[in-house]
């Protein structure tokens, strides 16, 4: 994978999912994804009882430039980046979307 994911807080499926398209859409835009480290931890924010972190700290590296943003999950982040990228709504490929039994089952399950 071109990309490297690093973090204290594994990914979502429906992101790694993502990295295909994500990919395709860097080299269409004229960026190197073997550049590329996105770096997600649990943020400074509150944590809720029984459901876990409600924010994280993606950051992204590529040589000396860095990005950081604070959202609420991988899919948030996701159109953020394809945002500062450069790519539009229009011309992105759908993004997969995560279904109501995912989200809950992760969200009960322990933090990793």
């Amino acid at each position: 994978m071109p990309i490297s994911l690093q973090g204290t807080v594994a990914f979502e499926p429906e992101f790694v999912g993502n990295l295909n398209m994500l990919t395709r859409t860097m080299i269409a835009r004229g960026l190197d994804p073997d550049e590329f480290v996105i770096s997600k931890d649990i943020a400074s924010a509150p944590t809720l009882p029984f459901v876990g972190p409600i924010a994280y700290d993606y950051i992204v590296v590529s040589g000396e430039d860095e990005f950081a943003v604070t959202e609420t999950g991988d899919q948030c982040f996701l159109e953020r980046f394809l945002h500062h990228i450069g790519d539009t709504a229009d011309e992105a490929a759908p993004l997969v979307q995560p279904g109501m039994f995912a989200r809950l089952s992760r969200w009960m399950s322990p933090a990793a």
